[in-house]
């Protein structure tokens, strides 16, 4: 295994980490007038508001995309000739970071409680980005901690945003695809991580399997916090299964740590009930 330093190059993590984060605090001074969208889909009448917040959390995503393009540009591992969706891989977290970061503050009541989460999704959105960074080669020594280091950071967003989702109670159609969307990105990089391989199959089921869920707990009188914990237990727990047939592991290496995640996300849970 090779050696190197940890961090990307410090002046291009500042600029793409500050960029990303001012623009969500532009959000607090500059605003126009919210939009609302409407149409029908067999007979059902959907709306949905486009506002200045849900402008800039899509701009962000964007950022962030392109910003860890532009870290990995400096990584010693890089190989010549790579084209600029070579490391798409990279920008599915760092994209999912942003998001989870513009829900959370859409939700927020605003005050100081607003800047709380502002800096909180700062101190996230780095270590995603220098987490990224580190798992950009396999044969890395940092490669290991920061496997497990992002792997932990995207069930942790997975969880922030179930809270978010469901305290700002959002209707199903809209919960459901953010949830949805949120479990594919959590459970497709973290097959990435954990095998090297995608295995888009798995991942369509699985998050099929947490989004049924949502349907489920949405008539269900639960917290907010029971909902994200259960979610994120049921979520991991279905990866690790996933993960422990492809590496063919025994059959206590198998189930011992989805049910021992699943069975504290749920005890947790019932303590808080």
């Amino acid at each position: 295994m090779q050696e190197r330093q940890s961090l990307p190059d410090i002046n291009r993590l500042s600029i793409v980490s500050a960029a990303i984060m001012l623009a969500f605090a532009l959000t607090r001074v500059v605003s126009f007038p919210a939009q609302l969208i409407s149409f029908s889909i067999f007979g059902i009448v959907l709306d949905f508001i486009l506002d200045f917040s849900t402008v800039i959390t899509l701009f962000t995503a964007i950022l962030a995309a392109v910003g860890m393009d532009w870290l990995n540009q400096t990584h010693p591992e890089k190989k010549e000739g790579q084209t600029f969706l070579s490391n798409s891989s990279h920008w599915l977290i760092p994209i999912f970071t942003t998001l989870v970061i513009g829900v959370v503050l859409n939700s927020s009541a605003g005050g100081p409680y607003w800047w709380i989460i502002y800096g909180f999704g700062s101190l996230i959105l780095i270590a995603v980005l220098i987490a990224e960074y580190n798992v950009h080669s396999p044969e890395d020594n940092n490669h290991p901690l920061a496997t497990i280091g992002l792997t932990g950071l995207s069930f942790v967003l997975f969880f922030l945003l179930a809270i978010s989702v469901f305290s700002a109670n959002l209707r199903l159609y809209i919960r459901l695809p953010l949830l949805g969307l949120g479990a594919l990105m959590t459970i497709s990089r973290t097959f990435n991580l954990r095998t090297g391989h995608w295995y888009l199959m798995w991942t369509v089921v699985a998050s099929l399997v947490v989004s049924e869920m949502v349907v489920g707990f949405h008539y269900l009188p639960l917290s907010p916090l029971q909902f994200g914990l259960i979610l994120v237990g049921a979520a991991y727990g279905i990866t690790s299964i996933v993960t422990g047939i492809k590496e063919s592991r025994t059959q206590w290496e198998l189930w011992w740590e989805p049910v021992s995640m699943l069975f504290i996300t749920i005890l947790i849970s019932i303590l808080l009930g």
